[in-house]
């Protein structure tokens, strides 16, 4: 039907459309669910309003082993600082985020697959149920997903043709997008082997060898040098602010809670024991974290490949986490929030079903490009949900983990339907490929 409709091939025409069916639901959710922030996302709140106030010292201890939870907050205080610092400004914050993803997410997808993929999968992304309830959480997510998308965006269309003179500098805009996302959340640098095998393998090799993969490992060297310019000026200036390196990681804890198999890979106050055991230490905590994790396996790596199983079905199968966290903590109630609570089940089915319809047809996108041969377009979401998913068999899984993936089961969800109705364009205004 979308293909049908050709005015609305034009993105001036879609991306105000789009924009508005992005904002109309998650604005009813906002103005009718009054969700209060608690653990870590009041701590979010509340470190944001003491950078305001200029209190640096603040969360100074728990910061000390996880420098990645000062990135958010360090945002949240410049939006704080233009409007206000009220939860209500985070909630309307995330509001604008998403509508951003929803417009990003469509113009990848028409980048990749043709203008009615893009539209798809900007519609679906639109009326995703779990990304409206969960935008009244202040939760760091929303606005790393549009920086992670940007980046991703433009990385495909920079490497889509040969970059030449000057113009490969533009691939220093990629490191850069991806290094203020990985001070957010510390994941964007997942992206370098995607990103590498997507250049060497998903890319027609139309030059000798050598000139091929000098030319793909340039482009990556380009990215990877603004990743951490990026990073190196954003600590240059902010770290006498935040008091910790913005953007630096370690998966010690991480391990330590995901290879435990009483708790099925999930936190747990009892893990917490470690950190007041070695008094905060960032290197200490993460170190023997790290080994007694390794040490796990090592006793039963048949019961470590029981607990990855376990810990998949609680990353990827369920889609209850934005309406759970949301319903929490309301204040005061509404009689929108009641009907909510009253009808929980109800909701709670719509939206997994929605997930699971997603679920469903990106693996039969999957299935349809390689019977066509053309893995081409879904190649690079295909890469980084299988990091994505290899990562979470080591550490710590929350069902709202997968929130930032969902966008790649989107893409290729929407490779499935052009495929299915026949929608889809030969060229297509940003389509690489038939």
């Amino acid at each position: 039907m979308l293909k049908k409709v050709e005015f609305l091939k034009s993105p001036k025409i879609f991306i105000p459309l789009l924009s508005l069916i992005a904002f109309a639901p998650r604005y009813i959710w906002v103005r009718l669910m009054n969700t209060v922030p608690v653990y870590d996302f009041l701590r979010y709140y509340n470190y944001a309003a003491a950078l305001l106030q200029g209190d640096y010292d603040a969360y100074l201890e728990i910061r000390n082993v996880f420098p990645h939870l000062s990135g958010y907050p360090l945002v949240l205080s410049y939006v704080y600082r233009l409007f206000g610092d009220t939860v209500a400004v985070g909630k309307w914050f995330n509001v604008f985020c998403s509508v951003g993803t929803a417009i990003l997410l469509y113009l990848l997808v028409r980048e990749l697959l043709g203008d009615t993929a893009g539209q798809a999968a900007g519609l679906i992304f639109a009326l995703y149920p779990a990304d409206i309830m969960y935008i009244t959480l202040l939760a760091s997510e929303h606005v790393f997903l549009v920086l992670f998308l940007l980046s991703i965006y433009l990385f495909i269309h920079y490497t889509k043709t040969t970059l030449t003179g000057w113009k490969v500098l533009r691939l220093l805009l990629v490191g850069l997008v991806m290094g203020i996302a990985h001070i957010i959340r510390p994941v964007s640098s997942l992206l370098f082997p995607p990103m590498l095998a997507y250049l060497l393998f998903f890319h027609e090799i139309k030059k000798p060898m050598v000139s091929f993969l000098k030319e793909k490992g340039k482009v990556v060297a380009m990215i990877v040098l603004a990743f951490f310019l990026t990073l190196g000026m954003l600590n240059l200036i902010y770290l006498d602010t935040v008091k910790v390196p913005l953007g630096k990681t370690a998966g010690g804890f991480n391990m330590y809670v995901g290879t435990d198999p009483e708790r099925t890979g999930m936190w747990n106050p009892t893990a917490w024991q470690i950190i007041e055991e070695y008094d905060h230490d960032f290197y200490r905590v993460h170190g023997e974290a790290q080994r007694r994790a390794i040490e796990r396996i090592k006793e039963d790596p048949t019961g470590f490949v029981a607990l990855a199983e376990q810990k998949f079905a609680i990353q990827w199968t369920t889609d209850d986490y934005a309406l759970y966290w949301s319903m929490l903590e309301v204040y005061p109630d509404t009689a929108f929030s009641l009907w909510v609570e009253e009808n929980k089940d109800t909701v709670d089915i719509v939206a997994q079903s929605y997930y699971m319809g997603i679920v469903m047809l990106a693996l039969l996108g999957v299935w349809y490009s390689i019977k066509k041969r053309r893995e081409y377009p879904i190649g690079l979401a295909a890469l980084i949900v299988l990091v994505f998913t290899a990562a979470h068999v080591l550490i710590e899984v929350q069902s709202r983990y997968h929130h930032p993936v969902v966008p790649f089961f989107i893409l290729t969800a929407a490779a499935a339907l052009v495929h299915v109705t026949g929608a889809g364009d030969k060229i297509g205004n940003g389509g690489l490929r038939a």
